[in-house]
């Protein structure tokens, strides 16, 4: 009898002190729930958001395939790469001539390269507008032309005060033009 009354005594101590109960390990289990879904509801919210971004993704490929296709494309790329070399070179042309200023201190002597440097620009404008007013821009071809258009409404004006300066002997005048020329580069 003592055996067995010590055995229920035993396990009665067990009992009591033994793992959590069946409403806490329900409470448990609810609060595991709870931080389960706001996970799967995170991780739902990202995996959509990655769907957008590989919808995006996908369209710009998609897009820039079809861009290479197409002939309106490959056309202005040609116009671009002709514009570019063209504007490139004469401005060069023209900083070596202000560098030759710059040293012999002359102006008179390179008046006429600086004019004619000037109409070889205004040529090149007239060219790629010509050119372009030909081809079928899409919407990303078109903000490259209007940022090429408000670039073309300031380089006249700079080239203007460099003739100016140049025929009035005014090398200040030039530096000014130059100046004015190479904040056009904003819009490039």
């Amino acid at each position: 009898m003592k055996k067995l009354l010590f055995i229920s005594t035993f396990i009665f101590i067990l009992t009591s002190c033994g793992g959590p109960s069946p409403e806490d390990e329900l409470a448990s289990a609810e609060q595991q729930k709870e931080e389960l879904v706001e996970v799967l509801q995170t991780e739902s919210v990202e995996l959509e958001r990655n769907k957008q971004r590989l919808e995006i993704i996908e369209n710009e490929i998609s897009q820039a395939e079809t861009s290479q296709n197409d002939e309106n494309v490959q056309t202005y790329i040609t116009v671009i790469d002709e514009y570019s070399a063209s504007l490139t070179g004469e401005l060069e042309a023209l900083g070596t001539v202000i560098e030759e200023i710059r040293q012999d201190g002359d102006i008179d002597e390179v008046d006429d390269d600086i004019d004619s440097i000037i109409r070889n620009i205004e040529d090149t404008i007239s060219t790629y507008e010509s050119e372009v007013s030909d081809i079928e821009l899409n919407d990303t071809l078109m903000r490259r032309h209007n940022s090429i258009q408000l670039a073309h409404e300031e380089i006249p004006q700079a080239l203007e005060v460099i003739r100016n300066g140049a025929e009035d002997n005014n090398f200040s005048i030039i530096e000014e033009g130059i100046s004015a020329l190479n904040d056009v580069s904003e819009f490039y």
